[in-house]
């Protein structure tokens, strides 16, 4: 049953993969525009090891946003490959291109500061509470829940040695 279930995966992934390859080729100005326009983004990809992939996401997106006015350029003037080359070899292109993927970074980069400095924050926060917390207790309850005080073999406080 299992092995029919592999093969049966086995062959939509195949079957995904030749009809991405033929849809790839079909347009492949814009296969070739954004190949080498999402290169960073590609990278980006295998380099970022975090499960939730976020650096990725967020380097993708604006890295997809500054190619976009270059494919829209690219289907107005004549979706062929030629204006796709003639789009890649202008410097300032891929300058702007890239300069998405390093926004992205950025953002990324801001954000996480932000975000660990919040958390910290939060963390004093919540610390002071049950400082707080544990000070009202021993105020209701007595030493003996502080933790402080010794134990004998059985789990209960016992006596210091001085009070014997």
């Amino acid at each position: 049953m299992a092995a029919k279930k592999k093969k049966q995966n086995s062959l939509k992934s195949r079957v995904l993969l030749v009809a991405f390859l033929l849809s790839a080729v079909a347009v492949l100005p814009t296969t070739t525009l954004f190949f080498f326009g999402l290169l960073p983004s590609i990278v980006s990809r295998f380099v970022d090891r975090s499960r939730q992939k976020n650096r990725t996401l967020t380097i993708g997106f604006m890295n997809f946003a500054a190619c976009f006015p270059f494919w829209y350029k690219l289907v107005n003037g004549g979706h062929t490959f030629d204006r796709a080359v003639e789009i890649l070899a202008d410097p300032l292109n891929i300058i702007i291109m890239y300069g998405g993927a390093l926004m992205g970074y950025l953002i990324d980069w801001g954000l996480s500061g932000i975000v660990a400095s919040m958390m910290v924050q939060k963390g004093y926060k919540r610390l002071k509470d049950i400082k707080k917390t544990q000070e009202a207790l021993v105020e209701r309850w007595g030493p003996e829940v502080s933790g402080d005080m010794p134990l004998d073999i059985h789990g209960f406080p016992s006596a210091p040695k001085n009070e014997q």
